[in-house]
């Protein structure tokens, strides 16, 4: 797919997100909607994709969706929390989540420990990232409301990710935030 294909797909993706009548609509749209192209995402071997706002009051990176995939699905059930409570502290240093907000370039890992750290123990990161049989996840954050992020998890390994991969998470983020601007 060339750089053009992508932004038309990443468009035509951003304009189903403007449909959404509320915020937990959109939230649901926004984890959603790629993989209603099941031959653009099994091209792209994409698992997951998590939407992630900051709480400012309570300083926390909070999770807010979460694709309805069976891979996503499989990492809920055997997590050793339930979704919406692991939550990240916005000022942490090693988590991927909070480096990617507070200095607005995308970040990447092979090992979930880096997106989940200090609320869920290495050991449980990788049980979860296991369970969704994912090879790597990209972060991008989203310049909205109090700061924001998505992840992008990818069943292929890291060495397998290509300019179509990036492209895609880099228009598809930019989608993303102009439909949470509104």
């Amino acid at each position: 797919m060339t750089f053009e294909d992508t932004r038309s797909y990443s468009d035509s993706l951003g304009a189903r997100l403007q449909i959404a009548v509320d915020d937990k609509t959109l939230f649901k749209h926004i984890v959603n909607v790629p993989f209603a192209d099941r031959l653009h995402v099994t091209t792209l071997d994409l698992g997951i994709i998590v939407l992630l706002l900051v709480n400012k009051n309570e300083g926390t990176i909070d999770r807010i969706a979460l694709s309805n995939t069976e891979m996503a699905n499989n990492t809920v059930k055997i997590s050793d929390k339930p979704f919406k409570q692991i939550r990240i502290p916005v000022d942490h240093e090693v988590n991927i989540l909070s480096k990617a907000i507070r200095t607005g370039r995308s970040q990447h890992t092979v090992d979930w420990e880096y997106l989940f750290t200090p609320s869920l123990s290495g050991e449980s990161a990788r049980f979860n990232q296991s369970a969704g049989g994912i090879g790597c996840s990209y972060v991008y954050p989203l310049k909205v409301r109090d700061g924001g992020a998505m992840i992008f998890s990818f069943y292929t390994p890291i060495s397998n990710i290509s300019k179509e991969h990036t492209d895609f998470m880099k228009l598809y983020a930019s989608a993303v935030t102009k439909a949470l601007a509104r």
